[in-house]
């Protein structure tokens, strides 16, 4: 990207930004998509992870446009963001094929004690979580369990979509402290999504 784009960018997405622009946004993610995934290619083969980790990037820079703050420039924010997204989608992939692996090269005679393992995180989590304030157990079993955008249930809860996210994320905490012996296992099964 040249020095005279870098300024269009930052003026697109100052606008954005500070006056919700629509239209600049829609500009900002037809002319940049297609180099931000071809830049997504430096760290992930799969063509659709790609797209939808850029898709991802344009998606929090909308939702999250009030508090976003650039320190350098938009360019770099952009490029940044889409590369923070990539290494988290590799070290989450590593991550679970670690944990597979570790299962699957477990002797077969261990496959019963998985599965208690698997029964007792169930009966902890529920234990776990029927202990926690209702506000922050509706967060992560709508978002985590059943799969809904953070958008979606703070439409169902009447609050904001912060509010929610703080909400899950208290309830994380919680249960990271409660499950420690299980955190591999709940790593694995709610994944950050």
């Amino acid at each position: 990207m040249k020095n005279t784009e870098s300024e269009q960018i930052d003026f697109m997405l100052r606008s954005i930004t500070l006056h919700d622009d629509e239209v600049a946004f829609r500009y900002l993610f037809e002319h940049y998509y297609p180099s931000l995934c071809l830049f997504a290619k430096r760290f992930i083969d799969d063509r659709e992870t790609r797209e939808d980790i850029v898709q991802e990037v344009f998606f929090r820079l909308w939702d999250k446009r009030k508090q976003i703050t650039v320190m350098s420039s938009a360019q770099n924010y952009l490029l940044t963001s889409v590369r923070n997204l990539c290494l988290n989608y590799l070290r989450r992939q590593e991550t679970q094929q670690s944990f597979e692996k570790s299962l699957f090269d477990q002797p077969e005679d261990e496959e019963g004690d998985r599965l208690i393992q698997l029964r007792e995180l169930e009966e902890l989590l529920a234990q776990t979580l029927a202990l926690m304030p209702p506000e922050y157990r509706l967060a992560f079993e709508l978002n985590r369990m059943e799969g809904k955008s953070l958008d979606e249930v703070a439409q169902q809860m009447g609050v904001s979509t912060r509010t929610v996210e703080r909400y899950r994320d208290k309830a994380l905490a919680l249960l990271h402290t409660e499950l420690k012996d299980y955190l591999p296992l709940f790593l694995f099964l709610f994944a950050v999504k």
